[in-house]
């Protein structure tokens, strides 16, 4: 079955292919319904249009994901926890599936950004390995959180 892409559809490829190659982090716009991301917002009536900090990670052996785990979680707790959501999900995990795919993930640890608005996905921002980065606290620190606060706004 061949499917039609048109303009719209070639543009929005291009811009995700330039945006994977810049480096570690990068950010897709999407438009619409992500049913799995819906399990998340919808548990919660107060998450409807709070936008998303996923932290993902696998079952790789990874000696300091743990302790960027606990960073990220401490940032989140200072700097957003009435702002946005916050989810730490293995992705290995078999029912957990789609969001490899949704988010294209196959670090041991990255941190997912999902802007919400009216219960739907309307872009995300990805960063990948913010564990090699623990071994310094103030750099972790400043950069997860100007990459959250440049994204969401």
């Amino acid at each position: 079955m061949r499917q039609k892409f048109g303009l719209w559809g070639v543009f929005l490829a291009l811009i995700a292919v330039l945006l994977w190659s810049v480096g570690e982090a990068q950010e897709v716009n999407i438009s619409g319904n992500n049913p799995y991301m819906q399990e998340y917002v919808s548990q919660n009536e107060d998450n409807w249009n709070k936008s998303i900090i996923y932290v993902f990670y696998n079952n790789a052996q990874c000696d300091t994901c743990a302790q960027a785990i606990g960073m990220i979680y401490n940032l989140y707790e200072q700097n957003y926890s009435g702002q946005y959501s916050y989810f730490e999900i293995n992705y290995a995990d078999p029912w957990e599936h789609n969001f490899v795919e949704d988010y294209d993930l196959d670090s041991p640890l990255s941190i997912v950004l999902v802007r919400v608005n009216d219960g739907m996905a309307r872009g995300y921002y990805k960063i990948d390995n913010p564990q090699f980065w623990v071994e310094d606290p103030s750099y972790f620190s400043q950069y997860i959180t100007s990459q959250i606060n440049n994204f969401f706004g």
